[in-house]
């Protein structure tokens, strides 16, 4: 990860970055809870017992509670109509049933492995102690993602009409919005400086180890996963069939 947070076709092999070198506090205490569930791999005590760490990126999906309600949010009080940045920078989002699914390919893979410990398998085999990062492996532009999600919920409105913001006014804003709601005791707003920051960076991932170790595919694609994630929240806000405003 470079200094503007920025992570590229990242393998396993990245560094884990935490501690004062890290700016965002959960990501450090995810990072921590991986590092104790590796270290509990075969240890002195508990030889037998098998660990693996599978890292998602960008959940979404049925009982989504943050990342599709928060842009339905943004289009049903017409904030659709703004953009952050050139959306030029890649991420990738992860429909909830595929992270299942490598979950179960996961436990398979480490019940194999318990059937012939102590035997520790080669390193390019292994799944136990290791960690996966776990994709739809469709890397898309941020907001190609967010009008995917807001076309699903019945916005309409051309691209050529929005608004767009470069990173640096977005941020200014966001500070001052931050300030304003401080004073006001009213919490965090909706635009802020690290949400800013977060729409304007490249977070997508290689999974090339997941797909030769644990024989992981998507089964269900980035367009499916939207599809069925907005219905189902949708209905949960009681508008059915209804399109979003």
């Amino acid at each position: 990860m470079d200094k503007d947070g920025n992570l590229v076709n990242a393998d396993e092999r990245w560094p884990v970055v935490m501690g004062s070198e890290q700016p965002e506090y959960y990501t450090t205490t995810k990072a921590q809870g991986e590092a104790i569930v590796l270290e509990s791999n075969r240890t002195t005590s508990h030889p037998n017992f098998l660990t693996t760490a599978i890292r998602p990126a960008g959940i979404f999906g049925e009982g989504d509670v943050q990342m599709l309600p928060s842009m339905l949010k943004a289009s049903q009080q017409g904030q659709s109509k703004v953009q952050i940045g050139d959306n030029q920078n890649l991420f990738d989002f992860t429909y909830v049933e595929n992270i299942a699914h490598a979950h179960l390919l996961a436990t398979q893979a480490l019940l194999a492995t318990h059937r012939i410990a102590p035997t520790i398998p080669l390193d390019t085999e292994r799944v136990d102690g290791e960690a996966f990062f776990i994709t739809n492996d469709s890397p898309v532009y941020f907001w190609d993602f967010a009008r995917m999600v807001w076309k699903e919920g019945g916005e309409t409105q051309e691209v050529s009409k929005n608004w767009v913001l470069s990173k640096d006014f977005a941020m200014a804003i966001g500070m001052i919005m931050e300030w304003v709601y401080w004073a006001m005791g009213k919490g965090a707003p909706n635009l802020t400086r690290q949400r800013a920051r977060y729409t304007c960076i490249n977070r997508y991932y290689c999974i090339d180890k997941a797909k030769r170790r644990l024989g992981y595919e998507p089964m269900v694609s980035l367009e499916e996963g939207v599809r069925r994630g907005v219905k189902d929240i949708m209905s949960r806000q009681g508008l059915g069939d209804k399109k979003a405003q």
